[in-house]
Parts: C-alpha cells; sequence; structure tokens
C-alpha cells in the first residue's frame, strides 16, 4: 500500500485536520494520522485509543506506535478525523505529548502489482518495434 502526505501541522493547528479529509479523501479511500510524539507511549494507551475510536464507529481503524510516533489507519465512510482528533485529544496523557503531525492518503494504484512486469516489457518492445519500422522507413527513402 503506497501512501501520500496531504498535510502536516504541530498541535496548535491540529483541528485544521478536517478540511484535509474533505478535500483529499475519498468514500471508501484509506487514510492515516501520523502523530508526532516528545516520548514514547505504552501499549496500553494505545490500545486504549484504538479500542475508544472503535466504540465511536470508526471504520476499520489500527493505531500502532513506533515510538515516539503513532500511527492511525481507518477507512473514510464517514468524515472521521474530527473523531480521531476529538479521542486523542480527550486521553489528556496523550494529547500533552503531542509534537507534530503529518497526514497521508493512500495512493490507489490502477495496475495491479501483478501486471507491472508484463506491461513493462510490452512498452519496452512497443518502442523498439516503433524503432525497427522507423529504421525501415528511412533506409528506403
Amino acid at each position: 500500500m503506497s501512501w501520500e502526505q496531504v498535510g502536516a501541522g504541530s498541535l496548535l493547528d491540529v483541528d485544521d485536520l478536517a478540511g484535509y479529509e474533505d478535500t483529499f479523501i475519498g468514500e471508501g479511500q484509506r487514510g492515516m494520522l501520523e502523530v508526532d510524539l516528545r516520548m514514547s507511549v505504552s501499549s496500553s494507551l494505545v490500545k486504549q485509543l484504538e479500542n475508544e475510536l472503535r466504540q465511536r464507529g470508526v471504520a476499520e481503524v489500527s493505531v500502532t506506535t513506533a515510538s515516539p510516533m503513532l500511527r492511525i489507519t481507518y477507512r473514510k465512510g464517514f468524515p472521521w478525523l474530527p473523531v480521531i482528533v476529538a479521542a486523542i485529544l480527550g486521553l489528556i496523557v496523550l494529547a500533552i505529548l503531542i509534537v507534530g503531525w503529518r497526514f497521508f492518503r493512500e495512493i490507489i494504484e490502477t495496475i495491479p502489482k501483478a501486471l507491472k512486469p508484463g506491461l513493462g516489457i510490452a512498452v519496452v518492445a512497443a518502442i523498439i518495434l516503433g524503432l525497427v519500422v522507423l529504421a525501415k522507413r528511412e533506409s528506403k527513402k
């Protein structure tokens, strides 16, 4: 799965996140919020946040940590970012640790991975064939 960063900021502008979701994430597309923290957090706090988000109905939510970063992924079916931000800020222990955030959207690949090598070979073959045809035309002149 590939991700494209569409926004970043600090704790002071965390309320701006809702606009990113509305602008950059389509219905059914996945979003990811990475929150940079001052220090690592316990796995129990991570589980508490994930459980809170599940209870609030956030679709396909997953909360992981790679200290001192917190990563939240979800599928949009409803504008979930305001709900996620409220849950994070509601956990005071977590809220005071926030240094910054980055928001990503999933990049949907239009060509299946299995077809990419064959497509690459086909493009190279087409270029070579075009060059051969062009060379034959030039040699006839």
